[in-house]
């Protein structure tokens, strides 16, 4: 056992020390080269500002030469005046000599062929710097491109020799309408050696010896080196220069070799002027440090690998001393009697004993956890709705208690999902499905809105959850913000209808921005889902809504309800019906209060004036109104309010002719009649039927359903299939004929319900008729 935990022990350090020694040392070569990076592209950055701010210099220069009248008053002359050419001269030397980076400035008018430079003039043929004369004469020279620098070796002229200044020209055309000639043409030698002192004075900057920084063109031609002999050299050969110019990214970082020597290369494009600013650093100055402290480590990671294999081997030594001690003291607190202490050895006790703790841990745990969801969900619960006080500081310490996915310091977004026609959602199914039913929508919810934002979603109400989506460091519009919660709640209503067949709409809040105000913004969206009333379900509420309400234009149409009312008491239900439309139009521009204001106000209105029609109707009257009253707070839509009020519409008007059950059977005898006469008909349904009798088509079903015991859609199917029973047992007619006889057509659903009807297949109730008809004919 000491051998193996000792040869375990050595490994394990070892493995340890490498992979940490490793980790240090490729974290520290990696931030080195970053540091060198950022340090060269910053440098190499600020060269380029320099560069691209001589060149808005000149170009502001050129163009205050062009409108200066003393220049302006030689260059448009005809005639060699003297006069002109002089004060043109001074004009220009008193411009000329305030600006250091100026090596010198020509004006040439092309009318009188010739040059004023520093102090004299010349003639064209004369004049010694040849190159611009051939560039201001040759016919292919841009006239009309904007100022650019062109790199050029210009002779001048110090004390009757001739020596030669390295520049940068800008060439400014004053041209004549578009001809292609010019007036007069302004020309701007820049010394080159300004920015390239520029560059020294930054290349100090940096630490690394050996360092140099250089320009070139989009050619390859140095345009700026700190050995003015290299100027206008062409290095487009080398390798690295290939790759720098081959490459469209604005700036980079690299190893190569030159000349069997390592470097860092680190180059800056300048977008305005087209050059790139390149910095070659030795390798070996940049990482001298790295390596030394890579000597360093692993002289540390010998001393502590020799430390690990004293410790591992005192170690295994004493590790049976507290192993014992721990039998022992876990012996002595469970009080185990000494026949259990002779069954097994120390590691064996140990085992099963840890394992029992093991257990019941996991089972502590697994209830803790269940009871955290609910507990958590209470607690946000509590916060949102404001069922007792809490302080900021409690929230902060509960976001750790039960690690909250939202911090709520920060800036939340609070939107709230209701699930529609909560009404049958509750009679479809029972409680505990409803429980399952509800926490996969908060799962859902839960997954979309964290594609965007970190969020918590409550189980606040028995038909709404409540979202609180984190939305801290948002910095865009408002409708922006509105847009993308408008497609996470369309998202998470897509999946609900999708998965679980439910229908959801969704009402978007408001931002809150600390803890106090999340009660009143809660209350605030959710008075504001109310107005699903007038969206309908499925739909998605913003405060936009408010806008479009208007309580001050809003007045009850009193004379609608007279009429209304009328119309009840001569028994016309189809004229109160449309009465009623034209009385909630007027509601449309309301607020939610005033809506369900105005309904409960009609039906007191219906009752008072309805409640004694005849004698004996009191008490059902009274129970319609029981009725009614109930739904009201269930209200979910406009729909749901018409189709109330059109039931109590046909309630009234059976009432009031005293023959509320007879007519109910005389209606559903004459429903019956139709269904007998008009099975065939494809189109025959529920809908059908009440129109054709002028009331609603739920009051319809409820009412044929109550007499009959089967809805309309059942006595339709049950009577087609009646039919083709007999035409299956008494023609031999083909299926298809027979269905377009009895008003149904070849599908799935044809030959389940066939099969439920009957308790045999198609096939097989035919060929069992066939049979019978077979042997009777024999």
């Amino acid at each position: 056992m000491y051998r193996k935990l000792l040869l375990s022990f050595v490994a394990s350090i070892t493995t340890l020390i490498l992979m940490l020694s490793s980790l240090l040392y490729y974290n520290y070569t990696s931030s080195s080269v970053e540091t060198v990076k950022g340090l060269n592209e910053n440098i190499l950055s600020k060269i380029s500002y320099s560069s691209v701010y001589m060149d808005n210099l000149s170009e502001k220069f050129c163009q205050s030469l062009l409108l200066n009248n003393g220049i302006m008053a030689f260059a448009y002359s005809t005639t060699e005046d003297i006069l002109n050419i002089s004060n043109a001269i001074k004009t220009l030397n008193d411009l000329t000599i305030p600006n250091s980076y100026i090596q010198s400035t020509y004006i040439y008018n092309p009318q009188i062929d010739t040059i004023i430079a520093k102090e004299t003039f010349y003639n064209s043929a004369d004049f010694y710097d040849k190159e611009i004369v051939r560039l201001l004469k040759s016919p292919r020279t841009n006239q009309s491109a904007p100022l650019y620098p062109i790199p050029r070796k210009i002779p001048t002229l110090q004390g009757g020799e001739t020596a030669f200044a390295n520049v940068y020209t800008y060439i400014l055309f004053d041209t004549f309408y578009n001809t292609g000639s010019f007036n007069s043409a302004i020309v701007l030698n820049v010394d080159a050696d300004w920015l390239r002192l520029t560059i020294s004075s930054l290349n100090n900057n940096m630490s690394n010896e050996g360092n140099e920084i250089f320009v070139i063109d989009e050619k390859g031609t140095i345009i700026s080196h700190s050995l003015s002999d290299m100027f206008m050299q062409n290095i487009a050969d080398q390798p690295y220069i290939r790759n720098i110019l081959s490459d469209a990214a604005p700036s980079g970082t690299f190893f190569d070799q030159l000349d069997k020597k390592k470097y860092v290369i680190s180059y800056v494009s300048s977008d305005v002027l087209k050059w790139k600013f390149l910095s070659l650093t030795p390798y070996d100055s940049v990482f001298s440090s790295v390596k030394k402290n890579g000597y360093i480590t692993i002289i540390f990671c010998l001393i502590i690998l020799l430390m690990g294999l004293l410790f591992s081997f005192l170690a295994s030594k004493r590790l049976y001393s507290p192993l014992g001690a721990l039998t022992r003291g876990i012996k002595q607190k469970l009080a185990l009697e000494d026949k259990l202490e002779k069954k097994m050895d120390e590691v064996g006790f140990l085992s099963s004993t840890f394992t029992g703790i093991i257990d019941k841990t996991s089972l502590l745990e697994n209830r803790n956890r269940d009871n955290s969801l609910l507990l958590k969900n209470n607690f946000l619960k509590n916060l949102v709705t404001g069922h007792g006080f809490l302080s900021t500081d409690k929230i902060i310490a509960k976001e750790k208690e039960f690690n909250f996915h939202v911090k709520f310091t920060n800036t939340l977004f609070l939107f709230i999902l209701k699930i529609d026609s909560f009404k049958d959602f509750s009679n479809t199914y029972n409680e505990n499905d409803r429980s399952l039913y509800k926490y996969a929508i908060v799962n859902i919810a839960k997954e979309i809105t964290s594609q965007h934002y970190r969020n918590e979603v409550i189980d606040t109400a028995m038909d709404h959850i409540t979202v609180l989506a984190d939305i801290d460091g948002y910095s865009g519009k408002e409708d922006e913000l509105y847009d993308l919660f408008k497609a996470i709640i369309t998202n998470i209503q897509n999946q609900v209808m999708q998965y679980l067949n439910i229908s959801l709409s969704g009402t978007l809040g408001f931002p809150v921005d600390s803890p106090p105000n999340i009660k009143p913004k809660y209350e605030e969206t959710l008075l504001l889902s109310m107005y699903r009333i007038k969206l309908g379900h499925l739909s998605i509420i913003t405060p936009d809504i408010l806008k479009q309400v208007d309580d001050g234009s809003f007045m009850f149409p009193a004379s609608k309800e007279k009429q209304l009312i009328d119309c009840l008491k001569l028994g016309s239900g189809g004229a109160a019906k449309e009465a009623y439309k034209e009385i909630i139009k007027t509601m449309e521009h309301s607020s939610y209060d005033n809506i369900i204001t105005s309904v409960i106000s009609l039906f007191f209105s219906i009752y008072n004036s309805l409640s004694r029609i005849t004698e004996g109707s009191q008490s059902t009257f009274n129970n319609i109104s029981i009725d009614f009253f109930n739904k009201v707070g269930r209200f979910e839509t406009f729909q749901e309010i018409e189709q109330t009020f059109f039931e109590l519409f046909d309630e009234i008007i059976l009432l009031k002719e005293g023959l509320k059950d007879r007519k109910k059977n005389e209606i559903v005898n004459k429903v019956i009649d139709m269904i007998n006469e008009s099975f065939a008909d494809k189109n025959l349904t529920l809908n059908n039927c009440a129109d054709v009798f002028n009331i609603s088509s739920v009051y319809l079903g409820k009412m044929f359903k109550t007499t009959t015991g089967k809805s309309v859609a059942e006595y339709i199917t049950m009577v087609r299939m009646e039919h083709i029973k007999n035409y299956l047992e008494q023609s031999p007619l083909p299926i298809n004929e027979i269905l377009e006889k009895c008003g149904m057509e070849m599908s799935n659903y044809f030959y389940t319900s066939f099969k439920k009807y009957f308790g045999v297949s198609l096939t097989e109730y035919r060929l069992t008729h066939s049979r019978k008809n077979n042997r009777v004919n024999h």
